[in-house]
Formats: C-alpha cells, structure tokens, sequence
C-alpha cells in the first residue's frame, strides 16, 4: 500500500513537473507603433494577433499595432534601424546576426518556436537564439541604435526619413515643454513632377494634409500619437507638445507615389 501510495505520488508529481514546463512561456517586451511598450510573458501568435500574459491575464494585440517584439533588451545595430526605415522586417539574433524576414509564427513552450519567412525559405528559432523581432515600417521607438542612443542621452542624431512612409521612428524619447531643434536637407518628389524641399511644394493638396497650414511634403514632426507639428526649414528650438517617442515625416496624405527623402539632424537644447 505504501509502495503503490508513493508511486501515485511520484506519477502525480511528475505530471505537475510536466504541466508547469508546458505552460511555461518567454518572457518579452512587445513595443507598440505608438511607442508604448508592454512587458510579459510572450503565449503565441495567432488569428487574434499576440496573447502577452500580463499578471496572469492573457491581452491580445493585433500584429498591424505592433512594431517590435523584444526577448532580449539593449542596443540594435544601426543596420536594421535602416532596413526598418527602409520597409524591411528583420530578426536580430543573440549572436548579432541580422536575418532578412518577417515573422511567421510564434507557438510551442519554453523555449519559444519562432518562424521566419525569409528570402530562402521559412526558417525556424527559439527564442533563446533571438534577440528581437522588427517589423519594416514600423513607426514607434522600436529600435535604439547605438547613434540613437547618443542622442537620446546626450543631444545629436541624424537620421533618414522617406518620402513614402507617413512617419519615421526617430527612437529618442522628448518630454513636453523640451527644447529640440532640427535641420533638414534634401529634396523629394510628392506628385509627378512636383519636387518638395523640407519648407514643402506650393502645389494645392487634393486632400487633407496631417499639417494644413504648410505646404505639400514639408518636414513635420510628432510625439507618440499627439498632433502633427510643423518644422520646415525651421532650424530655431521648438518645444515638444507631449512626452513621448519623437517621430518625424512629411506632410501629405497620399505616399504611394512619392520619391526621394529628407536627411534631418536632431539636436536637444539644453
């Protein structure tokens, strides 16, 4: 009896050991387009989008709000913050390898099964071996390159910001109120046959402009989700409107057919 009572034991043990390890899951940082970062632990990708389990509650968030998923926290290579302005999605793996591709799926225990559609074929890694995941074109802080970082702690950087994407991540974070000045270069097309510096085209807009007081594809800038700003060739300080992630882009409503890009140095007041 006692025998056959510690062979229960034992299975029963067993089989909690086995249901813990199965519903053990990675823990992740899922980084929002709007800049908003939310912590826990990473279930799976599905219809629904990702279920992150926060305090034991399981929240669903849609893959088009999200710009980034974080196993492993730190600097990204200045790199993929190109490719992610260019459109390009890319997986950092923990090595440092960037691997051209956009995330599949996610699924299975601990370690994570993390799939990757790429130029040669879908690839499969766990979690361990990655560092993050970016979606190209995101518009959020999702990425923190060593030049960003500079600039977020001290007070420079420059950064790409094209003419076919409403809005660029800049990865520096403002606070409200804060002083930041920029300098914009470059030309763009926004129409066939109509060119844009960073003041912008004197074309009328034939729809509704994110900033209506400026010209067609002038540099305008915003924080988080708040209201667009205009900067032009604006090179005098101007306060931030909100705390937040400061994104930068150009003012038109229809991207498709725009060409070309602004380089824009960023720089805190202090």
């Amino acid at each position: 009896m006692v025998r056959k009572t510690l062979m229960f034991c034992g299975v029963a043990l067993a089989s909690l050991v086995l249901s813990g390890a199965a519903n053990a899951q990675e823990n992740a940082t899922i980084v929002m387009r709007n800049g908003e970062r939310q912590s826990g632990e990473l279930v799976d990708l599905g219809g629904v989008g990702f279920t992150l389990r926060v305090g034991g509650q399981d929240r669903q968030i849609p893959v088009n709000d999200v710009a980034a998923v974080e196993f492993q926290g730190g600097v990204a290579p200045a790199a993929v913050q190109s490719k992610v302005n260019a459109g390009q999605s890319v997986v950092v793996l923990r090595s440092g390898e960037v691997v051209d591709g956009r995330l599949f799926d996610i699924g299975g225990t601990h370690p994570l099964r993390v799939t990757v559609d790429t130029p040669s074929g879908r690839r499969d890694y766990t979690s361990n071996d990655v560092a993050g995941i970016y979606y190209g074109g995101a518009s959020s802080g999702a990425v923190a390159t060593s030049g960003q970082a500079a600039a977020a702690g001290t007070n420079a950087g420059t950064f790409t910001v094209p003419a076919n994407k409403p809005w660029t991540n800049t990865g520096i974070r403002v606070n409200r109120g804060e002083q930041i000045a920029f300098q914009g270069t470059g030309d763009i097309m926004v129409a066939q046959g109509a060119s844009a510096g960073v003041g912008g085209s004197p074309i009328t807009p034939g729809g509704r402009l994110p900033a209506p007081g400026t010209g067609v594809g002038a540099l305008i800038g915003r924080v988080g989700n708040s209201a667009p700003f205009v900067i032009g060739s604006n090179t005098g300080p101007i306060p931030m409107p909100a705390s937040g992630v400061l994104q930068l882009g150009v003012n038109d409503d229809h991207f498709e057919d725009n060409t070309g890009n602004f380089s824009v140095a960023v720089q805190r007041i202090r």
